[in-house]
């Protein structure tokens, strides 16, 4: 049996000079929950990271102050007198429990690494591990410095890839780097981290907004700190300011993509931010710049323009405040009325198997594919973050709409959307759905499926994610890769629905549907 977590490539995500290469697998791994996690995580790690009491937090305190927010914790697993091999068992648990786990190691212990075994590179890296096969004893890792080198330098170019290792390949990748940091006595000797969920926690940009106006009551720079203490630490300036650079001007980018992209679902004006984020960049790379100038030549700078380097960051940090505080939506609240509609007549596939058995009939694809029953919460409401559904199943009977045209009734429910719990196999489509209401108009709506092997493709939430097995010539075997149903909402027009039209695509496969009424309270 093979166990994976799905965890993105975030191709439009950030490189380790806009988040260092520690925290943005941690922003990854938080994104196996819900793939927005990733940049909720950059964009107040960016803003926290300006602080100086983020420097002088624990480290996982420091993660869990952002991970919380999103009903998520960092947990560190003490492997103190455990062996290496131990300490692969317990990372294949966590996995086998859902849990996404994060290994800080160093550069020179990754065997694919160009500084792979280099002495004089002691530099520290995260990788994530979110896959273990039993049978072949190996892990998928998912690995964000294997293109650093070739990716063009416009693109993002620590895309989180996926690498197949042994047992023991990653064993050893720990085993080297815990023997450095025992050394060191770093935090991170003898520890891996993963990452549970601890609550269920639905949140949008929106939300993440007014987490980072809770930072800015208490706001200062880190970067006043640094211009005031320049004249005494010259030195310290000229090794650190890469360092620097990346920490003060490299996190403009992950704030401000978050800040886009919530004016955008918003329908928000943009010209402020965008204004605001020009503001900032030129002041920050101008301080940059005239204090690396400086520091090359060791000259001093007077208290004159040490003052004005600190009011116009203080300045700039003002009009991003401002600018967050503009854009921040007070939301009308409201309440989610939901009606479960009852497919049980019109099941005519099983996809589930409550185990792995030879003489199974459950088949979704024609060919021997199903899924094996677990976690699935069945015959009563299944909620998770925003949806909710009612997904009715018996052992052994049809539990799944293949469909071919068929016509739902419903007892005229008002309802302002329509929740599809479903997916596609042997390729992904877009399928029309027809909404006819009691007043005789007809909607259509296009909706989506993704194939059930691999992520969601057309920003459907995971739902369920669990084993698949093929049977062949009398004999089931797990397959190699997850079985998953997808959710997602879609607007439709405000009535009372009487039918609802499948397309006609027997690849789609739906399993519950919900009428959604919003009501504002």
């Amino acid at each position: 049996m093979r166990k994976t977590l799905d965890i993105d490539l975030y191709k439009n995500g950030f490189d380790f000079q806009k988040i260092d290469c520690i925290h943005g697998p941690i922003a990854a791994a938080a994104g196996y929950f819900n793939y927005n996690n990733y940049f909720y995580f950059c964009y107040l790690h960016a803003i926290m990271s300006n602080t100086p009491k983020y420097l002088d937090s624990g480290f996982e305190s420091k993660e869990n102050k952002i991970l919380n927010c999103m009903g998520l914790e960092l947990q560190r697993i003490d492997c103190t007198g455990k062996t290496p091999e131990e300490t692969m068992h317990r990372i294949a648990q966590e996995l086998i429990e859902g849990c996404p786990v994060v290994m800080v190691v160093k550069y020179n212990s990754l065997f694919y690494n160009k500084y792979y075994k280099d002495s004089t590179y002691i530099l520290d890296h995260a990788i994530i591990v979110n896959e273990y096969g039993e049978n072949n004893r190996t892990f998928g890792i998912k690995e964000a410095s294997l293109v650093r080198d070739i990716v063009n330098n416009c693109e993002n170019s620590d895309i989180f890839f996926s690498l197949q290792v042994t047992f023991d390949m990653l064993k050893d990748i720990f085993d080297e780097s815990n023997k450095q940091y025992i050394k060191e006595n770093q935090t991170f000797a003898n520890s891996i981290y993963s990452i549970h969920r601890i609550e269920d926690v639905s949140i949008d940009t929106n939300d993440v907004i007014k987490e980072s106006l809770l930072l800015f009551q208490d706001y200062k720079n880190d970067f006043i700190n640094i211009i005031n203490s320049y004249n005494e630490q010259i030195e310290k300036f000229k090794y650190s300011i890469e360092l620097i650079r990346r920490r003060f001007y490299g996190c403009i980018k992950p704030i401000f993509h978050l800040l886009y992209d919530h004016c955008n679902q918003n329908n928000l004006d943009t010209a402020l931010t965008e204004i605001t984020e020009k503001i900032i960049e030129d002041v920050r790379k101008d301080t940059l710049n005239f204090l690396y100038r400086a520091c090359i030549t060791g000259t001093k700078i007077t208290n004159e323009k040490q003052n004005d380097l600190c009011s116009k960051i203080l300045n700039s940090d003002e009009k991003l405040i401002s600018l967050v505080k503009n854009i921040f939506v007070n939301k009308e609240k409201k309440n989610y009325i939901n009606y479960y509609v009852d497919l049980t007549e019109a099941y005519n596939n099983q996809a589930f198997e409550e185990n792995l058995r030879d003489d199974s009939v459950a088949d979704i694809t024609g060919e021997g594919t199903h899924y094996i029953f677990q976690d699935l919460v069945i015959n009563e409401e299944w909620k998770k973050g925003d949806f909710c559904f009612k997904y009715s199943y018996f052992p052994s009977q049809p539990d799944n709409i293949s469909c071919d045209g068929q016509i739902i009734c419903v007892p005229e429910i008002n309802a302002q959307y329509i929740n599809i719990l479903g997916c596609s196999e042997f390729g992904s489509y877009r399928e029309d759905i027809e909404i006819e209401y009691s007043d005789g108009t007809v909607q259509r709506i296009t909706t989506d499926f993704t194939d059930f092997y691999q992520a969601a493709i057309y920003g459907e939430t995971i739902y369920w994610i669990g084993a698949a097995a093929d049977r062949k010539n009398g004999k089931t075997n797990y397959h190699n890769f997850n079985a998953r149903l997808f959710a997602k909402r879609y607007r439709i027009e405000p009535g009372r629905v009487l039918k609802i039209h499948l397309p006609k695509r027997k690849n789609v496969h739906i399993f519950a549907l919900t009428l959604t009424e919003e009501v504002i309270l």
